[in-house]
């Protein structure tokens, strides 16, 4: 009998999609092929334990020696600790191949500061920005409205806000600032919003169809517009042109490619007229049943559990 394959599916985290996170991993779960993977949910809980499958709650130290008793680490935690770098630099220490982008890679997607400046380098459209930091404080507020502000480290649309007058502007950054150390004011861009997914096989990147995303909840694709059934339609594949399908995929790949990802990414989009402006790296894209990668996949004839296996094995290649 061939050996199943022990895969840890970690998910939790300190960060506010705490929730989504869980959710992303029980999917995951639910999913993974067990003729061929032996998995166990690793939750990381708000008070920093960590609760390995059914076991007692256990600090870091424990938890990392249990750890290396599995072959695979499966990251489905999203945000502050699971996408910026740093739970990858964990698993690196001890020696365990994990899914999805290495270090470095994470941390520049995380950042929009940074991927945007290489979107640019790539002369890829994006929109006018300001960063603005607590420490050294900055005092000039001033940008064009309307805006939008959002947490130049976050993810799922948390803390994203978009402000119509520069006194509504100044109030929602100073609030921000109290949260987070650096914000991001951007221009903002009327358009379709689109998302763009890649995937590997056998060390490949490829795009995935577009989707359209039009918010039936929100004003646009925030928190409850992604994570709500029916809080948006989502269009796949999205109904663009054969060369603008091209176009964005093209994109999404060198994006992909330029940030250092590996195994899977997701790009997202405005589409203003004929031009697209690229908004952000996603490179642990939700695996909730409302999630965007797993459609766009579907739609290319990957089944859920035909994606993971894709995903696993750009990972175990890290080897």
């Amino acid at each position: 009998m061939k050996k199943l394959l022990k895969i840890a599916v970690i998910c939790g985290g300190p960060s506010s999609e705490h929730e989504v996170s869980l959710n992303s991993a029980k999917m995951v779960l639910k999913k993974l092929d067990r003729k061929r993977y032996a998995p166990t949910l690793v939750v990381i809980q708000k008070d920093k334990k960590w609760k390995l499958g059914p076991s007692k709650s256990i600090d870091i130290g424990a938890a990392l020696a249990k750890l290396q008793l599995f072959d695979f680490a499966f990251i489905a935690m999203h945000g502050v600790f699971g996408e910026d770098g740093r739970m990858q630099a964990l698993l690196e220490w001890i020696g365990i191949p994990y899914s999805g982008s290495g270090v470095l890679s994470s941390a520049m997607a995380m950042d929009k500061g940074i991927s945007n400046k290489i979107y640019q380098e790539l002369g890829m459209n994006v929109p006018a920005y300001k960063i603005i930091s607590k420490y050294p404080r900055s005092s000039d507020h001033r940008f064009k409205v309307p805006a939008v502000v959002k947490p130049v480290d976050g993810g799922s649309s948390v803390g994203v806000s978009i402000v119509k007058s520069t006194k509504e502007l100044q109030k929602v950054v100073k609030d921000a600032l109290r949260k987070n150390d650096r914000v991001m004011v951007q221009q903002f861009m009327q358009g379709r919003e689109f998302t763009c997914g890649v995937l590997e096989k056998k060390g490949m990147a490829f795009a995935l169809p577009p989707t359209e995303i039009i918010p039936r909840s929100s004003k646009f694709f925030d928190y409850k517009a992604k994570y709500r059934v029916g809080g948006s339609l989502e269009i796949t594949p999205a109904k663009l042109s054969p060369s603008m399908t091209k176009k964005i995929q093209a994109m999404a790949l060198e994006a992909h490619r330029a940030l250092g990802c590996r195994g899977m990414s997701r790009s997202d989009f405005i589409l203003n007229g004929s031009t697209f402006s690229i908004l952000e790296t996603n490179t642990i894209p939700g695996m909730t049943e409302t999630s965007l990668l797993p459609q766009a996949a579907r739609a290319k004839g990957f089944s859920f559990p035909a994606m993971l296996d894709l995903i696993i094995e750009a990972g175990l290649k890290r080897k």
